[in-house]
């Protein structure tokens, strides 16, 4: 029996950089809560400086932050396991009208909003190697959070005078001033920052006061940027994170599965036809589309070029030319770099070095990331290992134009945001970086042997796709010879090639007694 309770808590999760006014946001909400009964969990009690009227009328729960890994291979950083406890203790003492949750400022709102929706079975503490191994269960008697609170608005607080030099900025997590990022961390600020807008329902652009007001241009740049990269979510602009509580507050604003698709590339993405709207403040997207494959060097050429917004072209970017002067050097920087203005793209692209698997592409400012998606074009694995889903994908493709007849689903998809974008420039300067003609004619033979400028060599091994049957064979034979099948099972599940591997190797499995046949 699922338990339940009479009424579930509602709660809000604050998200946003140490120093973007969260806590201040906090502080705002209890001294204007009015009759509200709030508990609030937060990461440092000490930084809330509250009064004693406050802390008599507010129940407080301190927690640390801590690595919890999940079955399927993700590890997210996460609130502290008792969490699950505590909101479960919160919710059945029927005390409180509302929960507010602070999160760390390195923290991504995803993993804590799936929280809230995960099964605790699936939770296990990260053990690091050489410590004696935990309690699997991070708590007992909870199924869900689901059943005992309402995760009901993401809040997002964003330091709106630093919001072009954090886009601009190539710093690690680990070595920013905000703390607690581990030295295996290879986030960048930029990188959180855009998670924390994307994931948002609600988006307090606080700090307006530096940059001249509400209506000033710099923070209309600001406004439209963040609208790009977010067009779904509630903007509120702020200083001193003063927001009407209706605003954050039992919003039933949010809804996972229109969370996780809320980001502005995915609603480019989901209108194949769209033609996108300038905003007022020169902030605008586009898709790239090619049938042809992009020609590696030229490629991570293009590439070199994302999110060159330093502070002083955010600035001229946040102003309109009036000189002829000042014309022609905005049209000088725009020559010579074309996609410095790009802020966010995401999609995957067909590398003609990597001629039968997709790689997987996004950036956040300047940082870039490339890798294999770990399954093969459709068209690679041939017809004849097709199941019916992919005999339906396949029929979409062409219904929609996006199979030939050589190279069948071989494709490139990316969609670009961005800060005065050339549209047209931009796609022909993508055009020249994908095969020209002749290079085409030459075939994979030729494309096989061009630079890897990407992975430093291993391209090699996504060239060719060489067919189940041999990779289902040698999977065999290193089970068969394991002192430790399940572990093998389990490095299988986490590789590239796991997604596309693992249907097939159910029989298997089966077979071998590895698991229990499905009745």
């Amino acid at each position: 029996v699922k338990p339940t309770v009479a009424k579930k808590l509602p709660v809000t999760v604050l998200s946003g950089f140490l120093g973007a006014g969260k806590t201040t946001l906090l502080k705002n909400i209890l001294q204007n809560k009015k009759n509200m009964k709030v508990a609030i969990i937060v990461n440092d009690m000490s930084s809330l400086n509250l009064d004693a009227k406050e802390v008599a009328e507010t129940k407080l729960v301190r927690q640390e932050e801590k690595m919890v890994a999940m079955q399927n291979g993700c590890i997210c950083c996460t609130l502290r396991g008792d969490l699950l406890d505590r909101v479960k203790e919160l919710s059945e003492e029927q005390k409180y009208d509302y929960l507010l949750i602070e999160s760390t400022g390195i923290s991504e709102p995803l993993p804590v909003a799936q929280t809230f929706v995960m099964n605790v079975d699936e939770m296990t503490e990260k053990v690091e190697p050489g410590q004696e191994k935990k309690e699997a269960k991070q708590s007992t008697g909870v199924r869900a959070l689901s059943h005992y609170a309402r995760l009901d608005t993401m809040v997002t607080v964003v330091d709106s005078s630093t919001f072009f030099s954090v886009l601009n900025s190539i710093e690690a997590l680990k070595d920013s001033k905000m703390g607690g990022a581990s030295e295996e961390d290879e986030r960048t600020i930029c990188n959180l920052m855009v998670d924390q807008i994307e994931f948002a329902n609600v988006i307090v652009l606080n700090k307006m006061d530096l940059l001249g007001g509400p209506n000033s241009a710099k923070m209309k740049k600001v406004t439209d940027t963040v609208k790009s990269l977010n067009p779904k979510a509630k903007i509120y602009k702020a200083t001193k994170s003063e927001v009407d509580l209706k605003n954050i507050l039992d919003t039933k604003l949010f809804n996972m599965q229109e969370a996780q698709t809320s980001a502005g590339w995915i609603q480019e993405l989901m209108k194949p036809q769209h033609t996108p709207e300038t905003l007022e403040y020169g902030v605008s997207s586009f898709v790239f589309r090619s049938s042809k494959p992009f020609h590696p060097k030229r490629f991570k050429n293009v590439l070199k070029g994302f999110g060159r917004l330093d502070e002083k072209v955010a600035e001229q970017l946040g102003k309109k030319a009036k000189s002829k002067k000042a014309k022609r050097k905005n049209a000088k920087a725009k020559a010579s770099n074309p996609f410095a203005g790009v802020i966010r793209s995401k999609g995957q692209v067909w590398l003609a070095n990597a001629k039968d698997f997709p790689m997987s592409i996004h950036s956040a400012g300047r940082q870039v990331y490339i890798k294999p998606t770990g399954s093969p074009f459709l068209h690679a694995v041939g017809e004849s290992n097709w199941d019916e889903n992919q005999k339906h994908n396949v029929k979409i493709l062409k219904g929609r134009g996006r199979w030939t007849p050589e190279f069948g689903d071989r494709y490139s998809e990316l969609v670009c945001i961005g800060i005065d974008l050339d549209k047209k420039i931009l796609v022909q300067k993508m055009n020249e970086a994908c095969l020209t003609e002749a290079e085409m004619r030459a075939g994979p033979a030729a494309w096989r042997k061009y630079e890897d400028v990407f992975f430093g060599g291993d391209i090699e091994r996504w060239f060719e796709f060489k067919g189940i049957t041999g990779m289902l064979d040698k999977i065999k034979a290193l089970l068969e010879a394991s002192d430790d099948p399940a572990a093998v099972i389990e490095q299988i599940a986490s590789s590239e090639l796991g997604p596309m591997l693992l249907p097939h190797l159910q029989k298997m499995f089966e077979d071998m007694n590895l698991i229990e046949k499905e009745k």
